[in-house]
């Protein structure tokens, strides 16, 4: 796989950093080319310039994890624009979060994980990107 981009709303806390690091090491094992939440937070430019970047980004993508466990209205415009493009997605969520059932039952998703911690996130992500590819 060439580029693996990791979206979900942007990350406000320490433990949604080790969250997106975690994503990120498992994602390495299958791509040299990661993109997420955490380079989309530190990125400058205009809103304008954040918009083309995010979409500039799914085009890009041979694969999508999104990070479910938190509302993100940008993140349900990515998961469009990559449904539109026939990009595939792996939905990521704590137990117990919701996942919007237009999520869910969009073709493009190709798992939907939830995950206890991380420890068990990074088992059941490398088992689902191991079937992708």
């Amino acid at each position: 796989m060439k580029n693996i981009l990791i979206i979900g709303s942007l990350p406000k806390t320490d433990s949604e950093i080790e969250l997106y690091n975690s994503i990120i090491n498992i994602c390495k094992i299958f791509s040299k080319t990661i993109s997420s939440a955490i380079d989309t937070a530190k990125f400058q430019g205009t809103e304008e310039d954040r918009y083309n970047r995010a979409f500039r980004k799914v085009r890009e993508a041979d694969l999508i994890t999104g990070e479910q466990s938190y509302p993100s209205t940008g993140q349900g415009m990515e998961i469009r624009e990559a449904h539109i493009l026939d990009k595939p997605l792996i939905a990521i969520a704590k137990e117990k979060s919701k996942i919007s059932g237009l999520v869910k039952s969009c073709p493009i998703t190709k798992d939907i994980i939830y995950y206890k911690n991380l420890n068990d996130l990074n088992q059941k992500l490398k088992e689902s990107i191991s079937k992708l590819i």
